[in-house]
């Protein structure tokens, strides 16, 4: 895990970081789907050599409790 005010190293994948964190603010989702100016605090790119087969991803979205209570509503 990196901390949140941290920048990547690799001037593609910052860059990148950069890019998605200024679109995804964008959306006026906001927080917990409320709307707002702030939908996320900070995105991280990190990449590792693997082959194209394995490549992983992972994407976080708050917690599950709190997207299934908001669709009971």
């Amino acid at each position: 895990m990196r901390p949140l005010d941290d920048i990547s190293d690799d001037e593609i994948a910052a860059k990148l970081e950069r890019e998605l964190l200024a679109e995804i603010n964008e959306l006026n989702v906001g927080p917990m789907g409320f709307g707002g100016k702030t939908t996320a605090l900070a995105v991280k790119v990190n990449t590792y050599p693997c082959h194209i087969a394995a490549l992983p991803v992972a994407v976080n979205i708050q917690c599950h409790a709190a997207r299934h209570l908001m669709q009971v509503f």
